[in-house]
């Protein structure tokens, strides 16, 4: 059997790069009006953030571990040490009281797991106060809570025991999410299982360029496949329990639009589909998990699990988009050099693709699934504040855009509300606020008034 789709997917790669280019689209932003669009009163407006990005010293966790590691050239993995982040857990009043002033309705947060249980089975008090503080300051100041259980990091006995690459291992994440919905269920609003878990799959047991710095395709599709399994699982766990059944739970998917720079490149789009989108897709509309590459050692996988719960596992769909990017000489990523840079490398600024992102999102699975879609992560590294304004405005044009035409979106989260060790460095400045790490004072930039005048508009 094996042998046969060996055969087959050989004869799909040389079709496919015989198919024709599409190009790029690409709107007339000059004839294109952004005055600030009208939205429903019951659109969600929110901010996004990280918890290992802004509360810092999180020495239990595995990408702590990791920035003092270095690779095979003798590099540390990070070109800056995380530190007390920009010390949110110290100032979260002062926090909230902004997002009250900017007409913030819903904050969008992770859980630091490895803070919450910085050892296997013994959960911190201090953390499940903290967390309890900052979800009833929200509340006091009527912002409701969209909380992430598990984003990029873990405890570090998680990475011992080799975290989700092993099925056995799932009722140990079941656990933490139970306590957390046991300590914070009757204050948040929606919960998130997974921020975006192909990414989590894919760059950490993949392409290695974060915690555990793994590059092994079966690896990575089993660890999605587990990851997949444990969101079906905490699902059915949080609607049983005490209140459970009216929680909206759901996950996240990044979508990152790949298209071929060279027709030969269209197999190297179609392996990398496969693995990020259609197996998301597919497993969330059918209870289905394929990911079949017949190659030998680590580029090659063949995964398959069958939960047929998973379908009814998922009441919202969050959308996380940055941008798009294309595949050249088969594995080298690049972005166009004629489209506007941002901070960060191989990431331009690419409005058309949120709105082609919803459209994919919505057609692939939240019509099949009638669920509706939040934008939970949009936003720009920069420090051109007229370009963080432009980047505002037109993706909130293509937000508008979606939406008019029909597809379900609830709400709309800019990522991120602060500066702070994002991407494993504290100068890609994503922040609607710029923090001065010495005093931590917050400051609103100049690029972030399109955002606020969007809301101020409801």
């Amino acid at each position: 059997m094996k042998h046969t789709f060996k055969a087959l997917f050989y004869c799909i790669m040389t079709f496919l790069t015989y198919l024709p280019l599409f190009p790029t689209t690409y709107w007339k932003w000059q004839d294109i009006n952004l005055n600030t669009p009208q939205f429903p009163a019951s659109f969600e407006w929110g901010v996004t953030t990280l918890a290992y990005e802004t509360e810092g010293y999180a020495k239990t966790s595995t990408w702590y571990a990791w920035e003092n590691q270095t690779n095979l050239q003798g590099k540390q993995f990070t070109q800056t040490r995380s530190g007390n982040g920009i010390a949110q857990a110290q100032h979260y009043k002062e926090d909230v009281k902004l997002m009250k002033e900017m007409g913030i309705t819903t904050y969008c947060f992770s859980l630091d797991w490895s803070r919450i249980e910085p050892e296997q089975g013994k959960f911190d008090e201090t953390m499940l106060h903290y967390y309890t503080d900052l979800c009833d300051e929200l509340i006091k100041n009527n912002i409701t809570i969209t909380a992430i259980l598990k984003d990029y990091c873990d405890p570090l006995w998680w990475g011992y025991i080799g975290g989700f690459e092993h099925e056995k291992n799932i009722p140990l994440f079941e656990r933490y999410c139970l306590k957390m919905y046991e300590v914070l269920g009757t204050k948040v609003d929606r919960w998130i299982t997974f921020w975006a878990p192909e990414n989590y799959a894919v760059l950490g047991y993949l392409i290695g360029s974060t915690p555990p710095g793994i590059r092994h395709l079966h690896r990575a599709a089993t660890v999605l496949k587990n990851e997949f399994e444990a969101h079906v699982r905490v699902y059915k766990g949080i609607k049983a329990a005490p209140h459970g059944n009216t929680s909206r739970i759901g996950i996240i998917k990044h979508v990152h639009l790949l298209e071929p720079w060279h027709i030969w490149d269209r197999a190297s789009c179609y392996v990398a589909n496969m693995l990020t989108n259609e197996s998301f897709y597919t497993f969330f509309t059918t209870g289905m998990f394929n990911v079949r590459v017949p190659l030998p050692g680590k580029v090659g996988a063949w995964v398959n699990h069958v939960n047929a719960f998973a379908p009814k596992s998922v009441d919202f769909i969050g959308i996380n988009y940055y941008s798009h990017g294309y595949m050249k000489n088969l594995f080298n990523h690049i972005a166009n050099p004629s489209e506007i840079p941002t901070d960060v490398t191989g990431i331009t600024v690419y409005p058309e693709g949120l709105y082609l992102a919803i459209k994919e999102v919505s057609e692939k699975m939240a019509k099949k699934l009638n669920i509706p879609m939040i934008i939970t992560q949009n936003g720009v590294a920069t420090r051109d504040e007229s370009i963080r304004d432009l980047f505002i405005k037109r993706h909130i044009y293509a937000l508008h855009k979606a939406k008019t035409e029909g597809h379900n979106v609830e709400g709309y989260y800019y990522y991120s509300f602060l500066d702070g060790f994002s991407w494993g460095s504290y100068d890609t400045q994503f922040g609607l606020f710029s923090v001065d790490r010495t005093t931590m004072k917050r400051k609103q930039k100049s690029g972030a008034q399109p955002y606020l005048d969007t809301i101020k508009k409801r």
